[in-house]
């Protein structure tokens, strides 16, 4: 039985959200709370929480960060009425944003990425980089950024690094299709990881972090907040 649990503090909400995913799959268990207190309260794993971010006493944010703290897999779909809110949601890594009023076409879209990333090893784009240390394939959603130093290319994933003989804007090229930017140009960074921006440091969800040069801070951040809305949008 998979389970999922809704949190929003407006009562229509809540059962209208409640409702969609039932009515999208009767099988789902759907558990509904008022408040983050009251979800972290009765906190157990869930396959997905959608969440509403502006929610008085513990809001949607440090409700978020609560459940990272516990729980690094669920998925987070955030639930707001302003676009605005979406950058601060940066530190909890959201799964997906859903606008509201939420419609049963943009539910249904958001619960089939939920669940088809149960199989996410056959649905993976696998990219090969013929890199030094042999022919190497890498899920794209697994490398966090590129990196040019002494005239080879540094290839960060989550399951190490690699490195190649390659050009940095060549690079930048063949990963833009797939959520990569350059925020300096040394860099091609992977934006899905992304967690938050400080001043010119580009701080990543593994720790990390990168450098946003100067020349590119205004066009990056609009990158990014592009790349934010289509998300916003289930693109």
């Amino acid at each position: 039985m998979y389970k999922i649990a809704v949190c929003d503090d407006e009562e229509k909400i809540l059962e209208k959200t409640k409702r969609l995913i039932r009515e999208w799959n009767p099988e789902v268990e759907v558990r509904g709370f008022s408040s983050g207190k009251e979800l972290m309260e009765n906190y157990e794993p869930y396959e997905a929480i959608f969440l509403d971010i502006d929610m008085p006493g513990m809001n949607g944010i440090e409700t978020g960060k609560a459940i990272r703290r516990i729980d690094k897999g669920t998925k987070i779909v955030y639930l707001t009425a302003y676009r605005d809110y979406v950058a601060g949601a940066f530190g909890v890594h959201a799964f997906q944003y859903l606008l509201k009023p939420i419609s049963e076409k943009k539910m249904g879209k958001v619960l089939e990425e939920i669940f088809s990333y149960r199989n996410i090893r056959e649905k993976q784009v696998i990219l090969d980089f013929k890199t030094v240390e042999g022919l190497t394939c890498l899920a794209a959603e697994n490398i966090y950024f590129f990196e040019y130093e002494n005239r080879r290319i540094r290839i960060v994933a989550k399951d190490g690094e690699y490195h190649l003989v390659e050009r940095i804007g060549n690079i930048a090229k063949r990963m833009e299709p797939f959520g990569f930017s350059m925020p300096h140009q040394s860099f091609v960074v992977n934006m899905f990881h992304v967690k938050n921006v400080r001043g010119q440091q580009i701080l990543l969800d593994n720790g990390m972090e990168i450098p946003l040069s100067q020349k590119k801070l205004k066009t990056w951040k609009q990158e990014l907040t592009v790349y934010l809305s289509q998300r916003l949008e289930g693109r």
